[in-house]
This record gives structure tokens, sequence and C-alpha cells, in this order.
């Protein structure tokens, strides 16, 4: 993403013609700081870099080898979880995932945006929209769904087929063949600076250009960074994002000139549905279909469920406990292997499990 010239250029053109040297500058999710750090350069009195990866560290020794240390703050966690100690007056992020909201970022923003931002402050991005386009992709769709039906190793695999027919394809540009049906839909807009909610459903109609086998749903995002949009669509200049393609199982004929009803819908956090109506047919995907164990996950999230703790959950509690107590990691993982009822086959198996929630909940 720092090496991202085309996607960079076009934030550092939104920056330097937003910033002033009253600014005070909130860069969400700043990784490296890039985006932050442009904003000190552009004049900002003073910016916070909010990052919960420990690479914001390095954002600091940029910052000085630059001679910006004196504006930068930076701030390890996440936004919910850090606290500024003033308003500000820009919030730049990049909380949006090949689908818009494939990333469940935006609620973040959101926050950030309602607890930060002054009156009459700005958000780069401000817009964003999710658009889809029908496409014949007969090779992609041989590669990821067709080649269930095929013998493979002398045994029959096509059970898996309905599975892969449902799997949200994330591409890479060198891969990406297909032929566009009809132009992009915006199935989704969402306008950051006052959206509440990060749920995505959308319904649009799209006229075919083009007769031919739909394989799939081509799907891109743009968004708008002061004046301009960027635009993460394959059929333009290269960016970090990856295409996506959402299956169309078993492919429908289109014929040039007819209309297309697409729909698509994902709650927060939740799994995709995405569907295409027209003259030879229907048909409707979602990516909850392409887990084998999706009722099962159902039934553990109903509101209703009552749970209960599986042996494994029993572990965890134990050893989150002891951690509170204050023992060591060797003391736990000893404690752990000496009861053979805990499932450790022996001290280091118990010392893995240990170190991997000491990494996650440790103060």
């Amino acid at each position: 993403m720092v090496f991202d010239e085309f996607r960079n250029d076009l934030y550092v053109q939104a920056i330097r013609n937003l910033v002033t040297p009253d600014f005070v500058v909130l860069d969400l999710g700043a990784g490296l700081g890039v985006h932050g750090l442009i904003a000190a350069a552009a004049g900002a009195k003073r910016v916070y870099l909010v990052e919960p990866e420990p690479i914001v560290k390095i954002a600091m020794e940029i910052a000085r080898a630059n001679g910006l240390a004196d504006r930068i703050v930076v701030l390890e966690g996440k936004i919910e979880e850090v606290e500024l100690p003033e308003q500000v007056d820009l919030i730049i992020s990049v909380f949006t995932g090949n689908l818009l909201f494939s990333e469940d970022l935006l609620p973040s923003l959101f926050h950030a945006r309602d607890r930060y931002l002054k009156p009459g402050g700005k958000l780069i991005p401000d817009l964003a929209e999710l658009l889809l386009a029908p496409v014949s992709a007969p090779e992609l769709h041989a590669k990821y769904v067709g080649r269930w039906s095929e013998p493979n190793m002398g045994l029959d695999f096509s059970a898996g087929r309905r599975f892969a027919a449902n799997e949200i394809l994330w591409l890479n540009r060198g891969e990406l063949k297909v032929e566009r049906l009809g132009p992009g839909a915006a199935l989704s807009a969402i306008d950051l600076t006052t959206a509440t909610k990060a749920d995505c459903q959308g319904e649009a109609v799209c006229h075919i250009n083009t007769s031919g086998l739909c394989h799939g749903l081509l799907g891109w995002i743009r968004m708008r960074l002061g004046d301009e949009w960027l635009s993460t669509d394959p059929a333009g200049p290269e960016v970090h994002w990856q295409p996506v393609l959402l299956p169309i199982e078993p492919p429908l004929q289109l014929e040039r000139d007819e209309e297309v009803v697409i729909k698509l819908q994902r709650p927060a956090k939740g799994d995709w549905t995405w569907g295409l109506a027209a003259v030879a047919g229907t048909r409707r995907h979602s990516s909850f279909l392409a887990r084998a164990d999706g009722p099962r996950r159902l039934q553990k999230m109903a509101p209703d469920n009552c749970p209960g703790i599986s042996a494994n959950g029993e572990n965890v509690l134990r050893i989150l406990e002891m951690m509170r107590e204050g023992a060591s990691n060797r003391d736990i993982a000893q404690t752990l292997a000496d009861s053979r009822q805990e499932g450790f086959r022996d001290i280091e198996e118990a010392m893995q499990a240990v170190q991997r929630l000491a990494l996650r909940y440790a103060k």
C-alpha cells in the first residue's frame, strides 16, 4: 500500500488541497502513517496516527527522518480503545475493503467521526460506492467451479461443486480474464459523513450490451477523495485492491438489450448473498452456503441459544483466570500439563496454548 502510487497520488492531492496550518488530523488505521505524514508535510499543526498493530512505531522513525516528529502523535490501539486529547479537522482512512464492507472497518470510522470530528470537519474519503457487472468468464468458472465435476485421482469430487459455487473469488489482475456483458451498476452508495450502519442491501438494473453466458458478477468500488474519484475497477490503473468475482452457477445466458436485475446483501460481519434475474432464469448464491458447517454456526449464534462451553473453552477460561491471578506463563503451562484432564499432551503443547492467549490478551 505504501507503494501504490496511483492511489496515494490521489490521497496526496486531496490532503494537500484541504490541510491548512491550523488543521489537526487523524490518520485512522495508519499502518506506516503514509497519509498522516503527508498531512504533516502539508503543514498540519498536529497529526494523530492511530493503528492497532505495532508497525505504527516505525512511523515515528520515518517522521523523525523527515523532520516531522514534532507534529506526529502515535497511538497504538484501536480507535475505540485509545483517547485523543482533542477534536480533529480531518479524518483520513483506508477502511474500504475490496467490496467496501468486506473488512468490517466502517463502524470504527463512524465511531471516530462521531467522537472526534469537529463540526464542519472533513473526511477523506467521504463518499463510496460498490459496483457489480455481469461478466462472461469461462476459464475462471472452469478453474474454480467446473473442475469439481471432473474426476480427479480416480475419485468423484462433485459434491464439492455446490460449495465452490458460493465461494467469493478474490483474484489478482493477472488471473482476471473476463468479458463484460454490461456496464457496472452501483449496488450500494454510502455517505461516510452521515452513515451509521455498515450493512449492504442493494438492487440495480443492468442493461446487457453483449449477448453471452454469464459466469459471474465482477465487483469493485469507487471512493471520493476530495474532488477526485478513485476506482478499483480492474479496467483502470492498477491498485492494491483485488478484483472480486461472485460466481453464477450454473452460468446464465444473457441476451443483448435485455434488462437484468442484480441483488447484493450483507449484514455487518455476516455472509454475502448475491442474485441475478434475467429472461433465461434466476440465480441466488450465498457465502453462507460455501460453509459445510453453516447450519451449525447459525445454531450456535442464534439469540435464544444457550451454548454452554466446550472443553477447549474451559481450558481458555482457566488459563485466563490464572493470568489474572498473576501466574507466570511457565507456571500456567506446568499446571495444565500436570492436569491430564486438561487435554494437553505435554508442557510444550500447554506452553504454546498459554503463549497464544498471552499475545492476545496480556496487558
